[in-house]
């Protein structure tokens, strides 16, 4: 589940190959923005606590919409099931993945080029480990959210090998791209795992590098 929660983040580098995040000019956003990000996040907040708390299939969208302090409809204009709130913004998170591996060094093999773009993506990881914890209680809770977080994550190996597939050239994945982007969430949601059983002021970066480094290392081996 924990390759779910990753989002549109800031950057780090692993080494000095690791690529530069592009820098591009945004507007600013509207206070209207502002308030739909508040209420978005207050809800989503809201529904890991009571799904952590009182089991995801137990928790109504009422009570939802009543912890976060808006009504039973506003939830409703935000978000059309409960499955969509907690799997939120998922499809931003692989597309930066896949929009970042191809600008990574040509001399870097494929493994290292997916381990410093996961690396670069990591620092957001630090403010949000509370929230992760809080979804992999959510997830455990229910076997409706096991299946859909096993569908969400064959979508993003999907999307992850295609962008494997444009970095070595090729039009489509073939089963290697598959295979490769398989392996890597897998280590990736193996390295969270690590980390969020360790201490709270443990280096996520150092997690993941260190977990594809061991990867690295049985592969080449």
């Amino acid at each position: 589940p924990y390759d779910t929660l990753s989002r549109i983040c800031d950057s780090s580098t692993s080494g000095k190959d690791a690529v530069a995040p592009t820098k591009t000019i945004t507007r600013a956003p509207s206070l209207r923005d502002k308030h739909k990000n508040q209420t978005a996040s207050a809800l989503r907040a809201a529904a890991l606590k009571l799904f952590a708390a009182q089991g995801y299939d137990a928790t109504t969208t009422e009570e939802i919409a009543e912890k976060a302090g808006v009504s039973a409809r506003t939830f409703f204009r935000y978000f059309p099931t409960k499955e969509s709130l907690l799997f939120f913004g998922e499809h931003d998170w692989v597309q930066s993945y896949a929009e970042e591996l191809p600008l990574q060094p040509a001399e870097l093999s494929d493994l290292d080029a997916l381990s410093a773009t996961i690396v670069n993506h990591s620092p957001r990881l630090v403010r949000r480990r509370q929230s992760l914890l809080l979804f992999v209680r959510s997830v455990a809770s229910s076997r409706t959210l096991r299946g859909l977080d096993h569908d969400h994550q064959q979508e993003n190996t999907r999307v992850l090998a295609q962008a494997i597939a444009t970095r070595r050239g090729q039009r489509s994945p073939d089963e290697a791209c598959t295979l490769l982007a398989a392996i890597t969430l897998l280590a990736y949601r193996r390295a969270l795992e690590i980390w969020l059983a360790g201490p709270a002021n443990a280096d996520p970066a150092k997690v993941i590098a260190k977990e594809f480094k061991l990867l690295n290392q049985q592969v080449s081996g």
